[in-house]
């Protein structure tokens, strides 16, 4: 009898399992997807399970409505005018960019819109009164795939949140009032300007990202901090402030006397406007679904099992937003929260389920952002007590004394004290992460399985197998001799890597060039490798990097070497001799890390074991173009120059000292400008293919047409047409691989 209570109870999960399968499989277009959703729903024709049939096909006939109507118009890219109805709790503002969500007559876009002075940023930082429909003239741009390896996929983020694009706004033409009625965004939107007004940035960054799900360019650097501890968690996809608010709601109608059945009227009214208030992300609707199936069945006393409440909850998901499993924040939220379901009827103490919680979970993470936190489970056991007992009532009674007594400084500084101190303490204890690299979401899911299967039998060496060694060991299997060149922009960077990551080096970081501008102006930035270099390198599993030779003190070469060294450790930098008069070099060796040795180059010298790379030139050098680190390397039947921004009178010194020097594949110097690859040059080393890194639409016109027509036998590849470029040698089939990640004809 039991047996067959359970049979039931574990249908709801079932259930919830075909229409996740089914919808995900619709938008991905995935046929393994579509077949596990067609072997459970065979399971429950095969056992005759004829209501619970009739069910599934009734919700599939339901979501796939849901589905159709959240489908989104087109627009074509280029000028745009039209009007977009601003949500005026999604404004940021960066220095003097504005970004915000909009609904248009095709659909949800981003508005991007540079501020021109002072007062008007002010004006929008008043959130409040910005739920209006604006005229505006500018142009829309669809968003663009991924230009380089393991980047992140904006385009696919957009879809998921069924954005379809961009408006850039050069004017706004007119502008009028959307809806004069209440609405909950405007009340969010009026809290969080009231927010950032009031309080200083950490504790507005805290008490807004906390407790209302917003999370601007100034939670920036507080989110790295908690990633990198794997405590950012709590800020995205818990939901326990959500818990949190309806234990202080539930608490204060029972002393009132209200009973279980009076309190579902004002249960939902409060759910409702904790949704409105908090954002309405994901973790918010799973926390309110969550609680409300918990309130409904305890009410009407139906035992539910952990897994049917589970289904229920996900099912509820699905038709609030379709797309919820094409989201990290779905994906982490729904994971964690049924790992901890299938944890429970395992009896180990709270403490070793924080562990395992984190390492179950470690093959989904690693595949989403290349690394596992270390420590992130212990982490998670002894702040959570301190982020629900303190740190979550301590912003809520911050908020409320400061919105009541703006003036309470002093209790201010005290919050920003219990901030500071936190960030000390995790960034002492946290920040250590094993870097495992991209591994493909099957095998990510199928290890993931494999370790929960382990674990409900106790096989807890088999759980760390199946949960890190497994991927570490794949993702190092698979990297090959690869020269890629890396699209930083209008920028240099060529990361070299031997067999399973024996060696890597790296020749330039690229870096951003910033131009002066008033105070309020200033855009809060990360380093242009934090999305370009970065992710790439952890997205191929490098732990550390052998070698990076900086060519000259160029900040579009440079610039970035410092955000490189902290985020991965480089053992050795290899520089010019007497390129340290150049400032921006000068300035780089006085903040190197203490793991990083410097080596002075010379000419002739020969760096590396599985990759030899060879310094050509110059001797010395001041850190300027014409003093262009040289360096050449054969990886199998191919040699390879790269050259920096090498000027046309130092190559022509370079075929002088090397008459017989034949290159396969060459760097173009300068990002193919006109002062670079002289037609004598080129017809010296004969190269096959011709490398230009160059930025998009780029405001020197690089690369120049005359340096094209030098390459016309070459064939020509660019960063700015095809984004990363890639040279994959293949011992076993003695030939390289030639990759470009954008679809653009090769010249």
């Amino acid at each position: 009898m039991m047996h067959n209570q359970q049979k039931r109870t574990d249908s709801f999960l079932f259930l919830s399992i075909i229409f996740a399968c089914s919808v995900t499989a619709y938008y991905r277009q995935s046929i393994l997807l579509g077949l596990i959703a067609l072997y459970y729903f065979g399971m429950l024709v095969l056992k005759r399970q004829a209501f619970l049939c009739m069910i599934c096909f009734v919700g599939l006939l339901l979501l796939s409505v849901r589905v159709s109507l959240s489908r989104t118009g087109n627009i074509q890219e280029g000028e745009y005018q039209g009007v977009v109805n601003v949500l005026p709790d999604t404004i940021k503002v960066n220095g003097d960019l504005l970004t915000f969500e909009a609904k248009s007559s095709a659909g949800k876009v981003i508005g991007r819109y540079t501020v021109y002075s002072e007062t008007e940023k002010q004006q929008w930082r008043d959130r409040s009164v910005w739920g209006r429909k604006l005229l505006v003239k500018g142009f829309f741009s669809l968003p663009e795939k991924p230009r380089n390896r393991h980047s992140f996929d904006y385009s696919a983020y957009l879809a998921s949140r069924s954005i379809i694009g961009t408006v850039h706004i050069e004017k706004i033409v007119g502008m009028e009032e959307a809806d004069s009625g209440f609405s909950l965004a405007k009340v969010r939107a009026e809290v969080i300007s009231s927010v950032q007004r009031i309080f200083p940035e950490r504790s507005a960054a805290y008490i807004n990202a906390l407790l209302f799900g917003f999370k601007d360019h100034d939670f920036q650097e507080v989110r790295q901090m908690y990633r990198a501890s794997g405590l950012l968690h709590f800020f995205t996809i818990s939901g326990m402030h959500v818990v949190l608010f309806f234990k202080w709601f539930r608490g204060c109608f029972c002393r009132l006397g209200f009973t279980q059945k009076e309190m579902l009227l004002p249960m939902g009214v409060f759910f409702l406007v904790v949704i409105g208030i908090c954002g309405g992300g994901i973790s918010v609707w799973r926390a309110v679904l969550a609680l409300s199936v918990t309130q409904v069945t305890t009410l009407y006393q139906q035992r539910l099992s952990a897994s049917d409440h589970y289904g229920i909850v996900l099912t509820a998901l699905l038709f609030v937003d379709p797309k919820v499993l094409l989201q990290t924040s779905g994906q982490l939220s729904l994971l964690m929260t049924f790992l901890i379901v299938m944890q429970r009827p395992i009896g180990l103490t709270w403490f070793w389920r924080c562990q395992f919680l984190t390492v179950l979970a470690a093959p989904v993470i690693v595949s989403l952002f290349y690394e596992f936190p270390l420590f992130g489970g212990f982490l998670t056991f002894v702040f959570l007590p301190f982020f629900q007992l303190v740190l979550l009532p301590a912003c809520f009674v911050m908020f409320i004394a400061g919105t009541l007594f703006p003036t309470i400084s002093g209790l201010i500084a005290l919050f920003e004290g219990l901030l500071l101190l936190m960030e000390v303490v995790v960034g002492a204890v946290g920040g250590v992460s094993i870097t495992v690299g991209a591994v493909p979401a099957g095998l990510a899911a199928s290890c993931c399985l494999l370790s929960l299967l382990c674990y409900q039998k106790k096989r807890w060496l088999l759980v760390i197998c199946f949960s890190l060694v497994v991927p570490i060991v794949f993702q190092k299997n698979r990297v090959l001799p690869t020269i890629s060149y890396v699209d930083v922009g209008q920028g240099d960077s060529i990361v070299l890597q031997a067999e399973k990551n024996r060696e890597v080096y790296v020749i330039d970081t690229g870096g951003s060039l910033s131009f002066p501008k008033e105070n309020w102006q200033e855009r809060k930035r990360q380093a242009a490798a934090e999305s370009t270099l970065i992710p790439f390198l952890k997205g191929e599993g490098v732990r550390k990097i052998t070698g990076l030779f900086l060519t000259h003190g160029d900040t579009d070469h440079m610039g970035d070497a410092l955000a490189l060294m902290k985020a991965i450790p480089v053992e050795t930098l290899y520089l010019v001799p007497g390129s340290e008069q150049d400032h921006r070099i000068a300035k780089l060796l006085n903040e190197l890390p203490k793991q990083t040795s410097v080596v002075w180059t010379t000419v002739g010298q020969v760096v590396g074991d599985f990759l030899q790379l060879q310094v050509l030139a110059p001797e010395s050098g001041a850190g300027q173009n014409e003093d262009s680190l040289v360096i050449k390397t054969k990886v199998g039947d191919k040699t390879f120059l790269f050259t920096g921004d090498l000027e046309q009178a130092g190559e022509k010194k370079l075929i002088h000292d090397y008459p017989n020097l034949k290159v396969d594949v060459l760097k173009l110097g300068h990002h193919g400008s006109r002062t670079s690859t002289a037609p004598e040059f080129v017809a010296a080393i004969d190269p096959q293919f011709g490398i230009v890194s160059s930025g998009r639409n780029n405001r020197y016109g690089h690369p120049h047409e005359e340096v094209l027509e030098t390459l016309v036998n070459q064939t020509v590849l660019r960063t700015d047409q095809q984004g990363m470029i890639q040279f994959i040698w293949s011992e076993k089939q003695q030939s390289f691989l030639i990759k470009t990640l954008l679809d653009y004809p090769i010249d």
